[in-house]
């Protein structure tokens, strides 16, 4: 992912990679190559360089706390990839060392911005379908649970690994959460010491609900879902990045396309949106406020689940961390 979004910020005009970092000489090197940029096995030798004003972060999860903080105390701007963090308090922390240090944390919540998705958005604040009164999403399998990602305490566990990118799809859509209600356990994949099945249900402030069924354990992978508004039905999947909408009395669903002066597609956007943040005080696309947002929604997913109870938002948990499930 690291490599995806340097691409990205390398084909910018007014943004160019100078230093890369990472402690694997392997990937170090021939990212350095790939950019013809510095390569710096220690992060905080990069941070000294007077003529960064910019940091990307895409290192394993449990990380990007203690980076984003010390990106900020050495004055850099800070893109931080999702999941933002593994908890509400450590998303607090960054937000506050940014705001300390009087310098931008944008996170790459890119789901919401990506093709059908961010046509979806425009469809239903445009006024034709109606506010959302529910949605939908299952997904299953996915990327590999091996090394870090198989460990709840360096990934976060599914939710906030994978599924970050859906909670924050459906609070983009839906508005503000009032309180969730989850399930789940570990049924299959033994090689990884978190739930492999969720089941999480949403309630909206504005009494729209939703699900989301997600998880590692199925044998085959699975994306889909459906948005249901007052005046029609948006859908998606199971064919990756192809949308529908189905108009209540319309006899056949039209597949979506995008539309006229359609901003770039996900990273590119995200990446335009935090360049221009930088240089040119335009408001971001998204925010640390939506990255705190979603942690904040896998948190009390899992708060439900080893509770068994729903849990109201928002969390009082500044002291607490997300705790272990197996």
């Amino acid at each position: 992912m690291g490599r995806m979004l340097a691409d990205s910020f390398h084909r910018m005009r007014d943004a160019r990679v100078v230093a890369v970092c990472d402690p694997l000489s392997s990937s170090r090197e021939g990212a350095a190559r790939a950019y013809e940029a510095e390569a710096y096995a220690d992060y905080r030798e990069l941070l000294e360089r007077p003529d960064i004003g910019a940091v990307m972060i895409a290192a394993p999860n449990h990380l990007h706390r203690d980076l984003t903080i010390a990106a900020a105390a050495a004055g850099k701007h800070i893109f931080c990839e999702k999941p933002m963090a593994l908890s509400v308090a450590d998303c607090d922390q960054m937000i506050a060392a940014a705001e300390s240090a009087g310098v931008k944390l944008m996170v790459g919540q890119v789901l919401r911005l990506m093709f059908p998705f961010s046509r979806m958005k425009e469809l239903t604040t445009e006024g034709a379908l109606g506010l959302p009164v529910c949605v939908d999403i299952c997904r299953l399998g996915g990327v590999s649970r091996t090394g870090w990602r198989a460990r709840r305490d360096l990934s976060g566990g599914f939710l906030l690994e994978v599924n970050v990118h859906e909670l924050d799809l459906m609070r983009h859509l839906c508005g503000e959460v009032q309180q969730v209600s989850a399930y789940g356990g570990r049924f299959v994949r033994q090689e990884v010491d978190y739930a492999d099945v969720y089941q999480v249900n949403l309630l909206f402030r504005s009494g729209a609900v939703g699900h989301l069924h997600a998880g590692c354990a199925g044998a085959t992978d699975t994306y889909c879902g459906m948005v249901i508004c007052p005046t029609g039905t948006l859908s998606f999947g199971p064919e990756w990045l192809v949308g529908r909408l189905q108009r209540d009395g319309a006899h056949a669903a039209e597949i979506l396309e995008r539309g006229e002066g359609a901003k770039p597609d996900g990273i590119d956007w995200e990446v335009a949106s935090f360049v221009a943040w930088v240089l040119r005080d335009e408001p971001p696309v998204v925010t640390a406020s939506d990255g705190r947002a979603a942690v904040e929604l896998a948190e009390a997913a899992y708060l439900s689940m080893e509770q068994r109870r729903p849990v109201d938002l928002p969390l009082n948990c500044s002291h607490r961390t997300v705790p272990e499930l197996i």
